[in-house]
């Protein structure tokens, strides 16, 4: 049995197939096993980051641009009476609906951006994705190499408050620093060559010259 390309998987996974290449792949599927396991390891990690996002409150300005459109809303012939209780409602009603926006509706842009831009890259040819795993075994993110050789790292979960994720190039018992990210993802800046172990370690903001924390996810790329 012919195999499809491991990109079509991930593109599949994604949704991102012309609609026939779509059937097609998904009637291999059907009949392949292997590829149905694949499949649904995508799936499965697709379903993982976006139960990841967080909330993230509604920006001041998006508040203070709200109430200012509802005090210039009031039509001019009504009693100003009248005016001022309606005014005051929409107010109240206003913050009652951004309250609500803030803890159910609205999603922390940083963390979905970072993570509709870790997918697109995942899903450009070439592109192969590796577990990042803690020393415990335990997944904790993932390592995308591009065709290119550049290298992006997006974890399952932020930094604690107040800290920073680092990415460290190991070379035998040196370690390299790649960066660091106050949010999920960080690109490294520079190609890695095909096999290199990477790691990354929880640190202070501005990062540290060498790891000061254990390892929260290591990837051989």
């Amino acid at each position: 049995m012919i195999h499809p390309d491991p990109d079509s998987l991930i593109a599949l996974a994604l949704d991102t197939l012309p609609e026939a290449q779509r059937k097609n792949l998904m009637a291999h599927i059907r009949r392949c096993s292997s590829c149905r396991e694949t499949y649904r390891r995508h799936l499965e990690a697709l379903a993982h980051l976006a139960q990841s996002q967080e909330p993230l409150p509604v920006p001041v300005e998006w508040e203070q641009e709200l109430k200012e459109r509802l005090r210039t809303s009031a039509p001019a012939s009504l009693p100003s009476r009248f005016r001022a209780q309606r005014r005051a409602f929409l107010l109240v009603l206003g913050g009652a609906l951004l309250g609500l926006v803030a803890l159910w509706a609205y999603p922390k842009y940083q963390d979905i951006l970072a993570w509709r831009r870790f997918m697109a890259l995942s899903s450009q040819p070439g592109a192969r994705l590796m577990p990042l795993v803690d020393p415990a075994g335990y997944q904790t993110g993932w390592a995308l190499r591009t065709a290119d050789g550049g290298v992006v790292l997006y974890l399952k979960k932020p930094p604690p408050p107040g800290r920073v994720y680092q990415a460290w190039w190991i070379q035998g018992e040196g370690r390299k620093s790649l960066g660091t990210t106050p949010g999920r993802m960080l690109e490294v800046g520079v190609p890695l060559p095909e096999g290199s172990w990477l790691g990354v370690s929880v640190e202070p903001p501005g990062g540290s010259p060498s790891p000061t924390t254990p390892s929260v996810g290591r990837a051989q790329l």
